[in-house]
């Protein structure tokens, strides 16, 4: 599984989106959703994320200090699996659209982009600010440098 590339698309007044085709195949039809980092949010195949998931969380003790703990609950209870709609849309909840919309406010235009194992939703705001921000010259320097 690779996901790559960008696609442009909206919010429907019920607060539906389309997942574009490109990445829908590969993401299977109950989709995982939750935050995740700038404000945007993160899209997993159910088994990806039942894999990083565990990988990630499996040896948490819910009864220790362990500061995964709080990563679990705001990942967990900030994320859910979704199903399309007879047209092939999902409905974000209030509280995924709450953190996709940030301080900005409300949006239409989103921006959904291939990140190798997920697809991040954007709006288009901010991926452009955050696009704009990083320079490819840095990136490949870094990249070289290791």
């Amino acid at each position: 599984m690779f996901l790559t590339g960008r696609s442009n698309h909206q919010l429907d007044d019920k607060n539906r989106i389309r997942i574009p085709t490109k990445f829908k195949d590969v993401l299977g039809k109950n989709p995982y959703v939750t935050v995740g980092r700038n404000n945007c949010l993160y899209v997993y195949p159910r088994e990806t994320a039942e894999e990083i998931f565990e990988s990630k969380f499996g040896d948490v003790d819910g009864y220790s200090t362990d500061p995964k703990l709080d990563a679990m609950r705001k990942i967990f209870s900030q994320g859910d699996f979704v199903e399309e709609d007879k047209t092939g849309r999902i409905t974000l909840p209030s509280y995924l659209l709450k953190h996709l919309f940030g301080k900005r406010g409300q949006a239409k235009n989103i921006i959904s982009i291939g990140m190798r194992d997920r697809v991040e939703i954007w709006t288009e705001e901010a991926w452009t600010e955050y696009d704009e921000s990083i320079s490819l010259d840095e990136i490949f320097d870094n990249l070289a440098k290791k």
